[in-house]
């Protein structure tokens, strides 16, 4: 996967191929997605134990791995890195009928990456990125998400409309400060999406895009067509206007994952 030369070079998202960077970045890499994963190199500071460990998991996955000090030291952004994979990257789509997690417009690879983890933690798989949105390949996303990024799909949407056009069965719930419901009184019922963005842009289009949204506390099937979403708050002190991104989905989906049907 590295150009004529064998020269690896820096990361871009035109690349068709991303880097994990660090122990456990490679590790989930060499777990999730062992086929994909087209070298594996290691730097001679890498801890003995932890190399043990990396070579007996790229030999299990039928990975090479080798000592390459130099393109280790000249690709890492941290000199604690010691070792990365190089793994190639592949078109994903969202599962029709699992539950998703879709990002509005999101900027910081942190915020994605952490968030992936949580997903990762509470069952979720599937993650749709609303444009203008980070990389989901760039590395930072990778680091952040401590490789759980190559246990999810995610599947990028230039609309919003067009994610909720492609998964009309899919309710949805608008995570917002402001929201009408409380996330204690949500019944989820499956196929939904669990929604994170930006604020809306005019006063009053919330309540007019959830108007006619069907009550989520109903035992009635979702319809075949794709509804208004509901609000939804997470009771917060008042004196925080908002909680961070990551933090957000992580308590939603912990809740999501035990109120589901």
């Amino acid at each position: 996967m590295s150009p004529a030369g064998g020269r690896l070079p820096p990361y871009r998202a035109e690349l068709p191929f991303t880097y994990a960077f660090g122990r456990f970045a490679v590790l989930e890499a060499l777990t999730h997605r062992p086929d994909d994963v087209t070298a594996v190199l290691w730097h001679a500071r890498l801890p003995d134990t932890e190399r043990e460990r990396l070579l007996a998991a790229a030999a299990r996955a039928g990975v090479a791995a080798r000592r390459d000090d130099a393109t280790v030291a000249r690709l890492r952004r941290k000199e604690s890195v010691h070792c990365l994979a190089v793994v190639a990257k592949r078109e994903e789509r969202l599962a029709e009928a699992a539950d998703h997690v879709a990002l509005v417009r999101p900027s910081h690879p942190g915020n994605v990456g952490s968030a992936i983890r949580s997903l990762v933690a509470f069952g979720f798989g599937d993650l749709a990125l609303v444009a203008p949105a980070v990389d989901a390949w760039g590395p930072y996303v990778v680091r952040a998400s401590v490789g759980l990024r190559f246990a999810v799909r995610c599947q990028a949407f230039a609309s919003l409309e067009a994610y909720r056009a492609r998964y009309p069965r899919h309710a949805a719930y608008l995570f917002d400060a402001g929201g009408e419901l409380e996330l204690e009184e949500v019944e989820f019922r499956s196929p939904f999406t669990l929604l994170f963005g930006p604020e809306w842009q005019a006063p009053g289009a919330a309540d007019a895009a959830v108007a006619a949204a069907p009550d989520p506390r109903s035992t009635v099937a979702p319809a075949p067509v794709s509804a208004p979403p509901r609000t939804v708050r997470i009771e917060q002190d008042n004196r925080v206007e908002s909680l961070n991104l990551a933090i957000s989905v992580s308590i939603a989906a912990y809740r999501a994952s035990r109120a589901r049907r």
